[in-house]
């Protein structure tokens, strides 16, 4: 029996209409609105440049191209095809949420509020600040010099997005091989810290090292090959964490290195560590790597090479590293990390992996050595650590 409820297609065909309709609607109140008057929030012009926003970014859901680009002037050629190519880009990602809000409008150039999530994966949105230059047609620009916008990981070009078990990796390059890796740690990573945790992550693969700084917020990542990190929100709201691997140092590393940093940087991601600005470094990327490094295989002289030449030479750490050890600029920085790994191992194995993670949670919440004290039973683990270090890299 035939029905009367429209198809997908008519569906289709009437939202287009209606967004269709939204963007001529604002074009033409743009036209009829002059820039001469400062505009304010409620002002015709920036209630226009408001509706069209909203229509285009409707359309970005919807995968509706002609509606976005009924945004732009067709006198702009140029800005144009960037925004075909930027409307490609966003269509083949899976979104659960794109927005575009005015923050303030001069009358010709719009601050704009870009936020988006990924479906299935995140449970806040990013939000950067992007600039639009509008016209009495429509869009007709990006802000120029002196108003850049945030950065993107679709900022320097095409980007596509692969889908694993676990894991959603964006971005230009080896996507196949960090999904693969991302999934294969992240049941090394619950069986560690638990189920207590979205078990999933977004991670990022920009184009190459000058990208990758832009991203990190100027941190040079050429020597880190991957970075779990939450940069902070434009409107100052919590922002989902990624996982930023670095174009330069990824290529670089063994099959053995890349599974340890990626397990490391997924052990970050559970533990919500982008957030966390309490618990002491040394137990933070200790942990990590413990985690990262367990049933790797790997001999303890290798993995901590740097280290164990010290200790070898006589040279045993007089404390455990403080924060400026894991600085980008420090002179021991492989170091630092090897020694907090060998802290976090020599707990797990003389008090067990429960006491371990019960650790880090308590660091979380009280003063170190409260921590330490309560957990362990002991608020000073320097002294067997050390001769921990003289057992395994002598």
């Amino acid at each position: 029996m035939e029905s009367d409820a429209p198809g997908p297609s008519r569906v289709r065909t009437r939202r287009a209409v209606l967004r269709a309709g939204a963007l001529t609607a604002a074009a033409g109140l743009l036209a009829g609105c002059r820039a001469d008057p400062a505009p304010t929030a409620t002002d015709p012009a920036t209630g226009a440049v408001k509706a069209l926003l909203e229509a285009r970014s409707a359309a970005v859901l919807a995968k509706d191209k002609p509606a976005f680009l009924a945004a732009v002037d067709p006198a702009e050629p140029g800005f144009l095809a960037r925004q075909e190519e930027l409307f490609a880009v966003l269509a083949a990602l899976p979104l659960a949420s794109w927005r575009e809000t005015v923050e303030s409008f001069d009358g010709t150039l719009a601050r704009v509020r870009t936020a988006h999530s990924y479906a299935g994966f995140d449970t806040a949105e990013v939000v950067r600040t992007a600039y639009l230059r509008v016209g009495p047609s429509g869009l007709t620009g990006d802000g120029g010099d002196g108003h850049a916008d945030d950065p993107q990981i679709w900022s320097r070009g095409p980007v596509t997005a692969v889908r694993g078990e676990s894991c959603l990796v964006v971005g230009a390059g080896p996507l196949d091989q960090v999904a693969a890796g991302l999934d294969r740690a992240a049941p090394a990573v619950t069986a560690v810290v638990g189920r207590d945790w979205a078990r999933k992550a977004v991670a990022l693969v920009p184009v190459d090292g000058e990208h990758a700084r832009a991203l990190a917020g100027d941190r040079d990542l050429a020597e880190i090959a991957a970075l779990a990190a939450a940069p902070q929100n434009a409107d100052g709201s919590p922002p989902p964490a990624r996982i930023l691997v670095s174009p330069e140092a990824w290529p670089r590393l063994s099959a053995l290195g890349r599974r340890v940093v990626l397990t490391h940087e997924l052990t970050h991601i559970a533990v919500d560590a982008a957030s966390d600005t309490t618990t002491p470094l040394w137990l933070v990327e200790g942990f990590a790597d413990y985690v990262g490094y367990l049933d790797s295989g790997a001999a303890d002289r290798a993995a901590a090479a740097e280290l164990a030449r010290e200790v070898k030479a006589g040279k045993l750490p007089s404390a455990l590293p403080g924060h400026d050890a894991f600085a980008g600029s420090s002179p021991r920085l492989s170091q630092s990390y090897q020694e907090a790994w060998l802290a976090c191992r020599m707990i797990a194995e003389t008090h067990g992996r429960d006491k371990l993670v019960a650790l880090y949670r308590a660091a979380r919440t009280r003063p170190e050595q409260d921590a330490l004290r309560d957990v362990l039973g002991t608020a000073d683990i320097v002294p067997a650590w050390r001769s921990y270090l003289r057992a395994h890299l002598s």
